[in-house]
């Protein structure tokens, strides 16, 4: 009997344990079935028709690395070079990598982010002290959310708007603490007060704002280009620095002022510069104007013109490629020179009435057409570096040509030269004959390595005297 009882549960138990197991093993086939579904629903689901912003905007975050290595923050700080207030602006390449004409959009989006960073610069001070005229005028009577705008444009309407509700008298008074001779007007309708209230104030503004630009560089250039994204042609950003302390730099380079003690001598920056000359490459990085001083307090500056020729493997004669050399490099040594003089004229155009009157003429232009020069940061800067051109006649001595380079870009194919130039108080005292030392020295040429054809995703940068 207990041997049967025995076999029996015996039996029992093998019975069960079958059973459990048979029980797992179907559980496990369900599981991969529905598994095996749910992946071929998906495989059937179209993506979606929205584009996440990461897709089409690469962010900050090569930015913001570029910052981190150096210590430096957006805004003003000690950490900055020089001290200075820092922005960063950017542009979209307006060409495919894969097209020739890329080289020279670069080179355009690049100036075009310059423009930004220097709008950026005068949007910034010009709301500033159209505040600080606001509350003189007004007597602290600004709505905060007018206070508060980082508009010029709008703070304009405002305070525009606002003084509409004075009397006449009260109009005229503002009209002449922004400079106009009211009893040379001709009778005007409220309407036609308010508008040139808006116009006194924006250029006034505008006007102070310029007079501060004076000791601006370029610190930085960040490239962003190719991908398999939809948006692949790239976009360039660079770091401009305003200090003080870069400002006597414009006033030596335009007054010829000089002293000559306070220079980093030429064959320092040769020697400095040298290695990425012959090497070329590195000097895609560099761009504008770059005041730069040692540890000992010497200073100079650098301007950097590069330019990309359009030269395209068998599809051109040798007249045609000697014209588009020739173009290319005048283009580079002019942009050079150009970085100089308009580096100088900060110094102190910003201040000229003449300025100041082809502003308030733009000004009128703008609120005339409805166009969208004051509107944008990118509008305010090409606004202003227009008067600028048109207003530069600094007289430049001492400009000396460190040398020149030619390179492929390793990431696209496309071939730049480029000029590399340098200001000091004693290489403008030699022009001037204060000095007596004659420097000697040849510009150093470069050779670029051969072109890569596809055009893989990359980033770079470079700083000051820095690497890519």
């Amino acid at each position: 009997m207990i041997i049967r009882k025995t076999a029996l549960c015996l039996a029992m138990a093998g019975f069960f344990s079958v059973s459990a197991s048979g029980v797992v093993m179907a559980a496990e086939g369900e599981l991969a079935q529905q598994a095996q579904a749910a992946e071929q629903q998906a495989s059937k689901t179209p993506p979606s028709p929205f584009m996440a912003v990461s897709e089409v905007d690469p962010g900050d975050k090569k930015i913001q690395e570029f910052l981190d290595a150096r210590g430096w923050v957006r805004g003003e700080s000690e950490r900055n070079p020089a001290g200075g207030t820092l922005v960063v602006a950017s542009q979209a390449v307006a060409a495919d990598p894969t097209n020739i004409e890329f080289s020279q959009a670069r080179v355009i989006a690049t100036e075009e982010a310059f423009l930004k960073a220097m709008g950026e610069l005068v949007s910034q001070d010009s709301v500033d002290i159209g505040v600080s005229l606001a509350d003189k005028f007004m007597k602290d009577d600004l709505p905060e959310d007018v206070r508060d705008n980082t508009s010029l444009e709008a703070l304009g309407k405002a305070v525009a708007g606002r003084a509409a509700e004075l009397t006449v008298q009260g109009m005229n008074a503002l009209l002449e603490e922004l400079g106009v001779d009211t009893s040379t007007m001709p009778e005007l309708t409220v309407a036609e007060r308010k508008n040139l209230i808006y116009d006194e104030f924006v250029s006034e503004t505008t006007w102070r704002a310029m007079g501060r630009l004076s000791g601006v560089g370029i610190f930085g250039v960040i490239e962003e280009v190719g991908g398999d994204g939809p948006v692949n042609n790239g976009r360039m950003s660079v770091v401009v620095v305003r200090s003080d302390r870069f400002s006597e730099f414009g006033r030596q380079l335009r007054t010829g002022d000089v002293a000559p003690g306070q220079a980093i001598p030429m064959d320092e920056i040769r020697e400095r510069l040298d290695p990425q000359l012959r090497e070329g490459t590195p000097m895609l990085g560099y761009f504008g104007v770059q005041p730069i001083v040692d540890a000992n307090g010497r200073y100079g500056l650098l301007a950097f013109g590069t330019s990309g020729p359009q030269l395209v493997r068998g599809a051109m004669e040798e007249f045609e490629i000697a014209a588009e050399m020739e173009a290319a490099r005048d283009e580079a040594m002019l942009m050079a020179d150009g970085w100089l003089a308009q580096f100088a004229s900060m110094t102190v155009q910003g201040q000229k009435e003449t300025t100041r009157r082809k502003l308030k003429q733009k000004v009128r232009e703008t609120r005339g057409d409805g166009n969208t020069e004051i509107k944008t940061s990118e509008g305010i800067g090409r606004m202003v570096n227009n008067i600028l051109k048109s207003e530069a006649n600094a007289r430049l001595t001492g400009i000396q040509t460190v040398g020149q380079w030619d390179a492929v870009d390793p990431a696209t194919g496309h071939p730049y030269l480029g000029y590399v130039k340098y200001w000091s108080p004693a290489t403008s005292a030699k022009a001037q004959g204060l000095g007596t030392k004659a420097e000697k020295g040849s510009a150093a040429a470069s050779q670029g390595n051969g072109s890569q054809p596809a055009t893989e995703k990359s980033t770079r940068s470079t700083g000051s005297f820095g690497s890519w």
